[in-house]
C-alpha cells in the first residue's frame, strides 16, 4: 500500500494546481488551489499518488521547495518536464475543478449532479451510425 502524502508534498501539489488552473478575478473563478477544491484533489489522489510523488520529485528540490516558488516559475517548470506524471495530476484537478458548485455558476451552468433531472439530448441521425452497423466485425469470436 502506498502511503499518503505529506503535508510538504500537499503543499507542493497545491501550489502546482494553482499553477495548471490559476484563479480568475475576470471570470469570477477560484483556482485549483483553492482550500476546497484542493481539498478534493487531495482526497481524490489514491492511485495517482506514485505519479503525483514522482512529479514532485522530478520538479523540485525538495519537500515544500515547490510551494515557495511564483507560478510563472511553475508553469515553466511544468512545461519543461511535462508527462504521464503530471497529466495525472492535471486529470486529477480538472475532474474535482469541475465539480466544484463556484465554478460550474461562473459558467452558467447549474450546479447539481446529471442525473436524476438528466439533460435534455437532441434526436440523433440513427443514418449517421450505418457505417459502424455495415462494418465487418474486426473482433476474434469468443470460443
Amino acid at each position: 500500500m502506498t502511503a499518503p502524502l505529506s503535508p510538504a508534498e500537499l503543499d507542493d501539489l497545491r501550489a502546482l494546481a494553482g499553477a495548471m488552473i490559476p484563479a480568475s478575478q475576470a471570470h469570477g473563478v477560484p483556482g485549483a488551489d483553492d482550500a476546497e477544491i484542493f481539498a478534493e484533489i487531495a482526497r481524490g489522489a489514491g492511485t495517482s499518488t506514485d505519479a503525483l510523488r514522482r512529479l514532485i520529485a522530478t520538479l523540485g528540490e525538495g519537500p515544500g521547495a515547490l510551494a515557495r516558488l511564483d507560478r510563472e516559475t511553475l508553469e515553466a517548470r511544468l512545461v519543461q518536464t511535462w508527462g504521464p506524471d503530471a497529466g495525472a495530476l492535471y486529470a486529477l484537478a480538472l475532474m474535482h475543478y469541475y465539480r466544484d458548485d463556484r465554478v460550474m455558476t461562473a459558467l452558467g451552468l447549474e450546479p447539481r449532479p446529471p442525473f436524476p433531472l438528466g439533460h435534455p439530448l437532441e434526436d440523433a441521425d440513427p443514418a449517421l451510425l450505418a457505417p459502424v452497423k455495415a462494418r465487418a466485425p474486426f473482433w476474434r469470436p469468443a470460443t
